[in-house]
């Protein structure tokens, strides 16, 4: 595979790409490189001219060139390099901050705030770049605003909060890696709408997509129904609800709710079919390529042109050529051209699940299944059939596996059975909808054909809803690191390689990859080895935890199982514990040597002869903290989330008068008392 120029050269952009958005350099600092990169090569392209037999300096000179496109593409969409982004241009505290901005997409609403990305032009008067999240508060008022609206915002600007307590999803991480770098609250009345859309290319999209949805509306589809036909068709799933979402994520479905790379896979190949008759005129395939790409991207604004949409449209138009060429190698190879294409226009593509998910299921389709295919030799259609799309099925989750623990931590083990029965089904499904979406869009649509698609809607719920309940073949909470998924990757390859070609090299590398994995998996086991305590930080309870290697101590005033919460969740997967044990909580006990006196809303901490390392206060207790400092002297004050913000705000001030660090979880995080490898009892006292 590696004989391919194409490939090495999209390996070099994928490697340049992550070390630009690893060390972040400046546009003054790596402008030299690029100068002097580019001197060597012209002066290797001159001395390989006079060469009879090439030596491997100038590819490498090559593999540089490209590795140093993929750094300055990331180094160009760093908000440092961008001299107009909004960043550089902050207004100072206090001071009154107007954003003139545009909508350019529409997020899933919170519980209660709705949720927009907005494109900046201008802060204050000055002309701006970037994008911001917006939040705003709902009620009956609130007004529903369209993508291409163009709004003047007074509310400030700040930053997107990061997580309270170690392992949870950090949401300013994800928004960071879509380009959005603050966001703003706002009420309805600090908005003013100053024009209602405009008349750009994303705009008409969301208009079309919005008429659709209203078309939709007057059919009586339920409310279920009508969700998931917005997911799977137009990729907006705002109003799919928690239940259903959840059902096809146990399903091992999740993927069909997202408009990516299986959807467009699947119109490709029906448009395929259908115009293949083009290929016996003259020019046919050259009509039938440009047919096939107008249609995908009529698509795309079909569904309205979101990220997922455009990106998943733009790889299956090369892929789209390179089937015409007739050769597995091209689709490789045209797969590859557009993974290098997309990274070299937007590189933040690489860090975001999505995009990673559709080019591993996809590159494992092209690379595994025709191997997986020939392993049944029958006769028989219908079997032969059922094969065909296991093997696909099975393809795919290879190539998919070892990101999808890494994310996500479970392994739905009913995802042959669920895809056996769905994938048949949605080419139908889809070539249905997108009727279905045209009729509506042109007003034409017939009552009974919209009963029939909401009929197959309804059942496509109901199967998941049962296949969901199976709950014993639903694998959660599988602790799966960095280092297991790049590891377990090798194994991927090896097993590619094993499928290709079965010989003494290939048996190796199999061998040494399953080594190396079963290494990282020591290596996983022998660091967890430690212990290490924290304040959690949760509102109005109190949450203390003391994990000793692989077990998990925790002393708390909550009533409900430690694992329904999401953070002890986080936790207790990303440390891979096997025993969770819930203790009452005590005012008095020592973690890592040190003595912690709790201090709740009774106020008590005159005890003769205590003088506590650290004070813990919760339950905003009634104290004078410029008493107790004076007596106890601690070297800490640690408030957690149990306590009123109002009693955090006084203790603080307090805290820095008397020169004390003084800790709030709401505003710090988890207060974490250290790690060791010995000497981590939780030691409790009355």
């Amino acid at each position: 595979m590696l004989n391919f120029t194409i490939i090495k050269l999209s390996l070099a952009v994928i490697l340049g790409v992550i070390f630009g958005f690893f060390f972040e350099f400046s546009a003054d600092v790596i402008w030299p490189f690029g100068l002097l990169l580019l001197t060597g090569f012209l002066l290797n392209y001159l001395r390989a001219k006079r060469l009879f037999l090439q030596d491997a300096v100038y590819g490498i000179n090559v593999l540089l060139i490209f590795f140093f496109f993929g750094t300055f593409a990331a180094s160009l969409h760093l908000p440092k390099n961008q001299p107009l982004h909004f960043i550089h241009h902050l207004p100072e505290e206090n001071f009154t901050t107007i954003l003139e901005a545009n909508i350019s997409e529409k997020l899933k609403p919170g519980v209660f705030q709705d949720k927009y990305i907005l494109k900046a032009e201008k802060l204050n008067g000055l002309p701006v770049k970037g994008k911001i999240l917006l939040n705003i508060q709902r009620d009956s008022l609130t007004p529903d605003f369209k993508i291409g609206d163009e709004l003047a915002i007074g509310a400030d600007l700040s930053h997107i909060i990061t997580p309270k307590n170690p392992y949870q999803f950090n949401y300013r991480k994800y928004m960071e890696d879509l380009g959005v770098m603050r966001q703003i609250n706002a009420r309805e009345d600090q908005i003013l709408l100053r024009k209602s859309g405009s008349g750009d290319f994303q705009f008409v999209a969301g208009a079309i997509r919005n008429k659709i949805v209203s078309s939709l509306r007057n059919h009586e589809f339920e409310y279920n129904e009508l969700a998931i036909i917005q997911a799977l068709l137009l990729g907006q799933r705002q109003e799919i609800s928690q239940e259903i979402y959840s059902n096809y994520a146990a399903a091992g479905v999740i993927h069909i709710l997202a408009v990516s790379g299986l959807h467009v896979g699947i119109i490709l190949l029906l448009l395929n079919r259908i115009l293949k008759p083009l290929e016996r005129r003259p020019k046919g395939k050259i009509i039938k390529t440009i047919l096939l790409l107008l249609l995908l991207w009529g698509f795309a604004v079909l569904a309205g042109l979101s990220p997922s949409v455009v990106r998943a449209v733009s790889m299956f138009s090369f892929v789209a050529i390179g089937m015409q060429l007739k050769r597995r190698t091209s689709v490789l190879n045209t797969l590859f051209m557009s993974l290098l294409v997309l990274l070299l226009i937007n590189p933040r593509f690489i860090t975001q699940v999505g995009f990673q998910l559709s080019y591993a299921a996809v590159f494992s389709i092209v690379l595994v299944q025709p191997h997986l295919y020939k392993l049944y030799s029958g006769k028989f259609k219908p079997i032969k059939y059922l094969w065909g799309i296991f093997s696909v099925t099975l393809a795919a989750q290879v190539g998919v596996l070892p990101l999808s623990l890494f994310y996500f931590h479970q392994f739905p083990g009913l995802f042959f059975i669920s895809n056996l029965v769905i994938l048949p089904f949605l080419g139908l499904i889809l070539g249905m909808g997108i009727l279905v979406m045209i009729l509506a869009l042109l007003n034409i649509l017939p009552g009974f054909l919209a009963e029939i698609f909401g009929w197959m809607i309804s059942l496509l719920n109901q199967f998941v809803a049962w296949t969901a309940t199976k709950e014993d073949f639903l694998f959660e909470n599988i602790s799966f690191s960095l280092l297991l998924c790049i590891t377990s990757y090798f194994l991927v390859v090896g097993f590619i390689l094993l499928l290709k070609d079965f010989q003494y090299k290939t048996v190796i590398f199999f061998l040494i990859s399953i080594i190396v994995f079963q290494a990282a998996i020591f290596y996983e086991k022998f660091s967890a080895a430690d212990t290490e305590s924290l304040v959690f930080h949760k509102s109005r309870n109190t949450i203390i935890g003391t994990r000793t290697n692989d077990k998990l101590i925790l002393v708390t005033d909550v009533e409900s199982p430690p694992l329904s919460y999401s953070f002890i969740k986080d936790y207790y997967v990303e440390k891979n514990i096997d025993a969770v044990e819930s203790r009452e909580i005590r005012n008095i006990f020592n973690i890592e040597d040190k003595q912690i006196l709790l201090i709740d809303s009774l106020g008590i901490y005159k005890i003769p002869g205590l003088k506590p390392d650290i004070v813990l206060l919760t339950k905003s207790p009634a104290i004078n903290l410029e008493r107790l400092l004076r007596d106890l002297s601690p070297e800490i004050i640690i408030a957690d989330g149990s306590n009123y913000p109002s009693a955090i705000r006084r203790w603080k001030e307090t805290a820095n008068n008397f020169k004390i660090p003084f800790h709030a979880t709401g505003e710090k995080g988890a207060y974490v008392f250290g790690s060791s490898t010995a000497n981590g009892n939780l030691d409790l006292k009355y």
